[in-house]
């Protein structure tokens, strides 16, 4: 059994399938993985065709629901939230899955003179494939602490209560079933000069051609479509765009294991990384 909830920019919600609810799903489409269009050469000397690029539609989610007692109190619940030409985000849970989708109205109609109303939602989903709801997050260095009670001691030299131990290394896990972008935060504990970071199995790299002063943080997004650079110093947000570096890949993360690592020209020590994510699923 599969709970749904549908979500307007306010937070409203309207519950789907709960036991003794006010809405009761009574069809739905566009759940599946979407259509996709294939892009191919065609050549007069040649047979078929020669594969050039491909891509995912967008999703359209059809969804029929009933209306429960009191009829008139529900159906204006659902025109609240629910609204034409608006954003709204489908929630999907069950057993295994908790993930979310967003997209627009594009079309809500309940018919007054119905027995039992039914009401029809079409949302127009741009960005085709399925969010989980949890954001994985992966540091490259850590705290790593040595202090532990009871404790009494009087050696010298002092006793260290914690260290940062600069993996620059980590396994990223996608565990979704399509390739995603992430989120890269790069922050300096003292000035870096032009840091970097790898897909240690590809190669590829997203460099940055600037020197960062203490207490600088970086954040970088490389989701296709939303892809920043920004820059966050004494409290001023500046774009960090046009200090990309030459040969950056704007690195994507592959179901199954990645693996990352990080430099700079100099003081990479003194820099923390931390990769964001979230999966992605073709459908559920």
């Amino acid at each position: 059994m599969y709970k749904l909830i549908l979500e307007n920019q306010s937070g409203s919600q309207l519950v789907f399938n709960r036991l003794g609810g006010a809405f009761t799903i009574t069809d739905i489409d566009g759940l599946a993985a979407p259509a996709a269009i294939i892009n191919t050469n065609e050549s007069a000397l040649m047979d078929g065709a020669t594969y050039n690029s491909a891509k995912a539609e967008m999703r359209t989610i059809n969804l029929a629901f009933a209306i429960e007692y009191d009829a008139e109190a529900n159906r204006i619940a659902a025109y609240n939230v629910i609204r034409i030409k608006k954003p709204i985000k489908l929630i999907y849970k069950s057993k295994r899955m908790d993930v979310y989708i967003e997209g627009y109205v594009q079309a809500f109609d309940i018919p007054h003179m119905e027995n039992k109303q039914i009401g029809t939602v079409s949302i127009l989903c741009p960005a085709p494939f399925f969010k989980a709801a949890q954001e994985m997050v992966n540091e490259l260095d850590q705290i790593i602490g040595t202090f532990h009670f009871p404790f009494s001691s009087t050696a010298e030299p002092q006793i260290v209560f914690g260290y940062i131990e600069t993996e620059r290394a980590v396994s990223v896990i996608n565990e979704g079933n399509v390739e995603c972008g992430i989120v890269i935060e790069l922050y300096a504990r003292a000035a870096v000069t032009n840091p970097k970071v790898f897909n240690y199995i590809t190669g590829e790299y997203i460099a940055l051609d600037y020197s960062l002063q203490t207490g600088d943080l970086v954040t970088i997004t490389t989701e296709r479509g939303h892809k920043t650079a920004t820059l966050l110093r004494e409290g001023v947000e500046s774009n960090l765009f046009n200090y990309i570096g030459s040969g950056t890949t704007w690195l994507q993360l592959e179901p199954g294991e990645n693996e990352f690592v990080y430099s700079a020209d100099a003081s990479s020590e003194m820099l923390s990384v931390t990769i964001s994510h979230r999966d992605l699923f073709e459908g559920v």
